[in-house]
């Protein structure tokens, strides 16, 4: 039997990697689908809004907005202020990102979430970025979700108060172990630790959205002027790499 070829092995990676996450993200869109349908959407509009938006934090808000009847621009600046975040994840990511096309940037750019930014970025430390994994993780998630939806939607007229489950603990439980392989030194520790404390104070005092962003440009402040060993290591190994491919 012939050993298999780089973008297969790399696809198989991908999926390996992201099932826990899918799992998370089938229930947290299931969550989705039936608090959209409490909120006035039909199924098809819910289903929509995952295929089309891909959002989860903006999709919440927005089918709030909506249940409120909001206006549209209303909604649309919600949806603008809580994905600034994808401003920083795409400036941190970019390195990895510059052997790709064009086409490619732009079609992967599509399907950047926290999740799905940490579970590429956590590999490209140790390996090459490719297409085939960053594909392979995001079909994934992107499937998990609109599924979820389509599941929430279907579930929402036996679970009345889908919020009473306490299934949104979930995402906070991912988001943790997520973190946990980001926290490989006392500075970034010393980092999440304040970028989180900031994050929650600024909840209190700013627009829903911009707590996050304001947290992200701090660490990313730090990251900056406190560079760690690790990162160091990291730039000279991708220099080297540029070297040799060259």
């Amino acid at each position: 039997m012939k050993n298999a070829s780089p973008s297969t092995s790399s696809w198989k990676e991908g999926l390996i990697d992201s099932l826990p996450i899918t799992a998370s993200y089938i229930i947290y869109g299931a969550i989705f689908g039936m608090l959209a349908g409490q909120a006035g959407l039909t199924s098809w509009e819910s289903i929509a809004m995952s295929v089309l938006v891909y959002s989860g934090a903006s999709q919440f808000a927005g089918s709030s907005l909506i249940a409120e009847q909001a206006s549209v621009w209303a909604i649309i600046l919600t949806t603008c202020l809580l994905n600034l975040r994808h401003f920083l994840m795409g400036l941190s990511i970019s390195p990895h990102y510059q052997r790709f096309s064009t086409a490619q940037v732009n079609g992967l750019a599509f399907f950047l979430t926290d999740e799905q930014y940490a579970l590429t970025l956590n590999r490209f430390r140790h390996r090459e970025s490719d297409v085939p994994y960053i594909l392979s993780v995001s079909v994934a998630l992107y499937a998990g979700w609109c599924g979820g939806t389509w599941i929430g939607t279907a579930a929402g007229a036996w679970i009345p108060d889908p919020a009473s489950l306490g299934l949104g603990f979930s995402f906070t439980a991912m988001f943790l172990a997520l973190a946990y392989y980001q926290l490989s030194s006392l500075l970034r520790i010393f980092a999440f630790l304040l970028c989180g404390a900031a994050s929650v104070f600024l909840s209190f005092v700013v627009p829903n959205g911009l707590p996050v962003l304001i947290a992200g440009c701090l660490a990313f402040a730090i990251g900056y002027f406190w560079p760690t060993q690790e990162d160091g290591d990291q730039t000279a190994a991708e220099e080297t790499r540029g070297v040799e491919s060259a």
